[in-house]
C-alpha cells in the first residue's frame, strides 16, 4: 500500500479545504467592509442633504417670487417689510407736513403721497428684486453642490461594488486553483497506487 501517496492526497484535500474557507472568508471580510462603507456614504450624504434643505427650499422660494414679479405679480414686493415699513414712514412724514399746513386732505397732499408712492417703488423694487436673485442663486448653489456630493457618492459607491466583486472573483479564483492542485495530487496518488497494483496493465 504507498501510503505516501494516500497521505499526501489527504493532506492536499485538508489543505484545499483551508484554503477555500480562508478565500471565502476573505471575500466575505472585503464584503462586509465594503457594504459598511456604502452605508456610511450614503448615511453622510442624507444628513448633508437635510441640513442643506432649508437653503434649497429658500432658494426654490426665491426663484418662484422672482418669476412672479416678472409677471407683473408685485404682490410679494408690496407685502415685503422693508417695503412696507419705509412706505408707512414716508406717508407718515407727509401727513405730518401736510397737517402742520393745514391741507392734510387737500389735493397737494394726494398728490404728495402719489409721488412718493411712485418714487419709492421704483426705487425699492431693484432691491426686492436683487434679494430674491441672492436667495434664488443660494439655491442654485446648493441644488450644485448636492448633485457633486450625489455623483461623487455614486462612484465611490461603485468602487466599493467593484472591490466586493474584485474580492470574490479572486476567492472563485483561489477555489478553483485549489481544487485543481488537490484534483491533481488525487489523480496522482490514483496513479501511482494504480501501476503499482498493474492496474495499468
Amino acid at each position: 500500500m504507498p501510503w505516501g501517496a494516500v497521505i499526501g492526497a489527504v493532506v492536499s484535500l485538508y489543505g484545499n479545504s483551508q484554503s477555500n474557507k480562508a478565500a471565502k472568508n476573505g471575500a466575505d471580510a472585503q464584503k462586509n467592509a465594503s457594504q459598511a462603507a456604502i452605508d456610511e456614504e450614503r448615511r453622510q450624504f442624507d444628513i448633508t442633504q437635510k441640513n442643506l434643505a432649508p437653503w434649497l427650499a429658500a432658494g426654490g422660494w426665491g426663484l418662484g417670487q422672482q418669476q412672479a414679479f416678472l409677471k407683473g405679480d408685485f404682490s410679494g414686493f408690496e407685502n415685503s417689510p422693508d417695503y412696507k415699513y419705509a412706505m408707512q414712514e414716508g406717508i407718515g412724514r407727509i401727513d405730518d407736513s401736510a397737517a402742520a399746513r393745514g391741507g392734510l386732505f387737500g389735493g397737494g397732499h394726494t398728490r404728495d403721497i402719489s409721488r412718493f408712492a411712485s418714487g419709492l417703488a421704483t426705487q425699492n423694487a431693484d432691491n426686492y428684486y436683487n434679494k430674491l436673485t441672492g436667495l434664488s442663486q443660494t439655491g442654485y448653489n446648493t441644488g450644485n453642490s448636492l448633485g457633486q456630493l450625489g455623483a461623487n457618492m455614486a462612484g465611490q459607491i461603485g468602487q466599493q461594488y467593484n472591490n466586493i466583486g474584485n474580492a470574490r472573483q479572486s476567492a472563485y479564483n483561489q477555489i478553483g486553483q485549489n481544487n485543481a492542485q488537490t484534483g491533481a495530487a488525487i489523480g496522482g496518488a490514483i496513479n501511482y497506487y494504480g501501476q503499482n497494483q498493474g492496474w495499468w496493465g
